[in-house]
């Protein structure tokens, strides 16, 4: 007899400045590719819709087109402006996007798993919710920005430093 396997929905969220911080903190001038990146983590799910979060610079050329190609890869981007405290940009209110989508669409049951890229500390208490919805939670980062208060709240976590080579751009 055969067995039937029920694929899991997956969503994934992806806090874009801890990952571009964790870059440079892993090498210089390493830079993922985010196709590649979602595909690996993705392999053994159905992926319902992927997330990027960042502040955005409009006048930033170069980062507009990545977003761009982002948008073209069938990401959705979510942008705030950067605004200027005490003589430099500053991202403001990214976070709370993320979290607001991720508590929105699990208590919609709109997905199984929940990957969360990036191991910002900030989305602890709204990890915890989303557990207490019985979802998993995978979180994906670099070793160097992984907080052992949030891994005790993944269910399972990857670290970028481990696939690095299969996602790299």
């Amino acid at each position: 007899m055969d067995t039937i396997k029920i694929a899991k929905r997956a969503m994934i969220f992806i806090d874009g400045q801890n990952v571009l911080f964790g870059c440079k903190n892993f090498q210089k001038d390493y830079k993922i590719d985010y196709v590649k990146l979602r595909d690996e983590l993705t392999r053994d799910y159905d992926l319902i819709r992927v997330y990027f979060y960042s502040g955005v610079d409009p006048t930033n050329e170069s980062q507009i087109g990545f977003h761009k190609a982002l948008r073209e890869s069938g990401f959705h981007v979510e942008t705030r402006p950067l605004v200027m405290r005490d003589g430099k940009f500053m991202e403001k209110g990214v976070d709370v996007m993320l979290t607001t989508d991720l508590l929105t669409h699990a208590f919609k049951d709109n997905f199984d798993v929940a990957v969360i890229i990036g191991g910002d500390q900030d989305y602890i208490k709204a990890l915890e919710e989303v557990k207490r919805e019985g979802k998993r939670i995978i979180l994906v980062c670099f070793k160097s920005s992984f907080s052992a208060e949030i891994r005790q709240i993944a269910d399972d976590s990857i670290f970028i430093d481990d696939i690095a080579e299969i996602v790299k751009k």
